[in-house]
């Protein structure tokens, strides 16, 4: 059973009745749990500052954004590669479907989670540097307008039937063809990625692919 101590001291000594020199309170499993629903749902009531009150509050990272995209993009590039030569490589090496179904699994799992998240990490630092700039053109993509395209839900942008699989659900790819299933809808992240097409990213990315929009006529699809 999942249990924590609090190693207490007593202020009577060791010779007390009452208490012990390290008394063990035992926290059960469902105060643990309890516990935890709370500070979780005390995190969700903490305001969430916009892009512009972050390089505010830390006016140093100016200098430190561009830099960081740099290496970011480059990482894309090496995770984005390396998933095509493995999927290169599953493709000719293996001969049944369920060898090719496993492999193509522990890329998702391993490869596949680490390039969503250099691609989630790079999107945010461009909106952070665009918010930074204070050089928005009139008739530009608010902030605003891009929070509000990325909570659109990935799974109500097509029509493909999709199956839940754990925490994702998993489906034919609608921006190619394909026989077998391999798109995937993260849902806590509200991202995608295909292991057929080696795509992946958040709702406007995948408005973009779906519909050919650029970045603009994708966030006003989403916000309208």
């Amino acid at each position: 059973m999942l249990s924590r101590y609090i190693t207490h001291k007593s202020p009577f000594g060791t010779k007390s009745g009452y208490f012990t020199r390290n008394m063990k309170l035992q926290l059960s499993n469902d105060f643990y749990e309890y516990a935890s629903e709370l500070e979780r749902e005390w995190r969700a009531t903490i305001p969430r500052l916009t892009d512009k009150e972050l390089l505010i509050t830390f006016p140093e990272a100016k200098g430190v954004i561009p830099e960081r995209i740099i290496e970011l993009e480059e990482k894309r590039q090496e995770f984005s590669g390396i998933i095509k030569k493995k999927l290169i490589l599953i493709k000719n090496a293996e001969s049944d479907e369920l060898s090719r179904w496993f492999w193509r699994e522990w890329i998702k799992a391993s490869d596949g989670t680490e390039l969503l998240k250099v691609e989630k990490q790079s999107m945010r630092l461009k909106r952070l540097l665009m918010a930074g700039s204070g050089k928005i053109p009139k008739g530009s993509i608010t902030e605003e307008q891009i929070q509000k395209a990325l909570l659109v839900p990935i799974e109500n942008l097509n029509n493909i039937p999709l199956r839940k699989s754990g925490k994702t659900l998993t489906g034919l790819c609608p921006l190619h063809q394909e026989k077998h299933p391999s798109f995937y809808i993260y849902t806590q992240s509200n991202s995608f990625y295909c292991f057929g097409c080696n795509q992946g990213g958040d709702a406007i990315t995948f408005t973009r692919l779906l519909h050919d929009y650029s970045f603009k006529e994708a966030i006003n699809y989403l916000t309208n």
